[in-house]
């Protein structure tokens, strides 16, 4: 067995080329099982440097493709693009366990797309909302929700940078039944990882996804543990690797 290093690729969507990582699996003689990462609302493929530890760890048994969402902020954008990788991926990489994660926001456009597609062996939904409209009402605060539900494009910018929403990022929300979604996501693993802390999606949705999926089901919450598992990601990484063994 020998460390191999992430490969820099380009993936075409339908908005445009997305940059990707590819980590090939450091077994030589495993299978060639898959497993790709979405990430979540303003994030990265690289997650602050805890998607690519995970990914470098995961690695030890299957292959991990992660990549960048092109910008744009609304959930049937990123679907359509979380479709496009995973068409790129089925054409390039033969696996037969096809795995998806995605965080936060990115949880719920990977949940959209297991849904819609049989080739998904397994799902993990890491800070993942079930209620979209609560979450960025409690993200963007009352004030700016309530402006961008009333029409306003919304300019904001913080210590994360510059971002702009116009309206349709919330409308469009509202084209995706979350709990419906769940409810019927049946035979196929599915693991929740929440932190207990987390101050943008409550816990309380993550044991209500919980309650909803049918099985085979896990649910960890990690205690202390906030949105992007700041001081937790190790823990977060083993619960992943963990289920993801269990199920390959």
């Amino acid at each position: 067995m020998r460390v191999k290093f992430d490969e820099p690729l380009t993936i075409t969507g339908p908005y445009g080329d997305m940059e990707a990582k590819f980590q090939p699996c450091q077994d030589d003689e495993g299978p060639n099982n898959l497993l790709i990462m979405a990430h979540g609302f303003r994030g990265s493929m690289e997650g602050g440097g805890r998607a690519a530890y995970l990914s470098q760890m995961a690695s030890l048994f299957v292959n991990v493709l992660r990549f960048n969402f092109t910008g744009s902020q609304i959930l049937s954008h990123q679907i359509a693009e979380l479709n496009a990788v995973i068409d790129f991926a089925l054409e390039h990489y033969k696996s037969p366990h096809l795995f998806l994660l995605g965080r936060s926001m990115g949880g719920a456009a990977s949940l959209v797309t297991a849904s819609r597609r049989s080739e998904i062996g397994g799902l993990a939904l890491w800070a993942t909302p079930n209620d979209l409209h609560a979450t960025f009402k409690n993200a963007l605060g009352d004030d700016n929700y309530t402006r961008l539900k009333n029409g306003e494009t919304l300019n904001l910018e913080d210590e994360r940078g510059k971002i702009t929403l116009t309206p349709d990022f919330l409308t469009d929300l509202d084209n995706y039944n979350l709990p419906l979604l769940l409810k019927n996501w049946q035979k196929r693993p599915l693991l929740i990882i929440h932190g207990s802390n987390d101050e943008t999606v409550d816990s309380a949705q993550a044991q209500r996804s919980f309650a909803l999926a049918g099985r085979p089901k896990k649910l960890v919450i990690v205690s202390g543990a906030d949105h992007s598992f700041t001081n937790h990601s190790n823990k977060a990484a083993e619960e992943v690797i963990g289920w993801l063994r269990a199920h390959l």
